[in-house]
């Protein structure tokens, strides 16, 4: 009896070692992120209507870039807890919730070959047309230049005339109301 024990040990010790390891791979695994390139990337929509959009990150130090509307599609480039990386379709990127987009239903055959063609015009260097969206707003730190009609701030002003003798406030010394404990 006394034999048998120490092996019940080392088995019990390999074994709760390797549920260990087992549990950590599994727990390691699922806070792995899962990244796509932009033309391989599965389109979501957007299920929310003003969802926030980030482009710097959630904790970006100031409130959301833009907000976006339902039924926006965008393309998932990394998935990652809380907050997911996508591009839209005017090629911006930025962050989103992920419980504010589900994965996108199959776009009809005509708008895919349409897309087709267009993404080989822009390939071969040819003309976007109106159909395909080119974001042309203000960029992330963008600082707009000074208009060149407004004179510069005349700086040069005299010191403000202060009276010297300034009329003293009612000198009357304020009461503390008493209270009663």
């Amino acid at each position: 009896m006394t034999a048998s024990f120490p092996r019940f040990q080392n088995f019990q010790h390999a074994a709760s070692r390797a549920f260990f390891l087992l549990s950590t791979a599994v727990i390691l695994g699922g806070c792995a992120t899962q990244t796509f390139a932009p033309e391989v990337a599965p389109e979501y929509v957007i299920i929310r209507d003003f969802s926030p959009f980030y482009r710097m990150g959630p904790q970006q130090g100031r409130g959301p870039d833009t907000s976006l509307r339902a039924d926006a599609r965008v393309k998932l480039l990394r998935r990652e807890m809380g907050f997911s990386l996508v591009q839209l379709e005017d090629l911006r990127t930025g962050y989103v919730a992920n419980e504010n987009m589900t994965p996108a239903p199959p776009r009809p055959a005509a708008q895919v070959k349409q897309e087709a063609e267009t993404a080989a015009v822009k390939k071969r260097g040819g003309h976007r047309g109106d159909d395909a969206p080119l974001y042309s707003g203000p960029q992330v730190n963008d600082t707009p230049l000074p208009d060149p009609n407004v004179p510069p701030p005349d700086l040069n002003v005299e010191p403000e005339v202060v009276p010297k003798n300034i009329p003293a406030p009612d000198a009357t010394p304020v009461t503390r109301p008493k209270f009663r404990y």
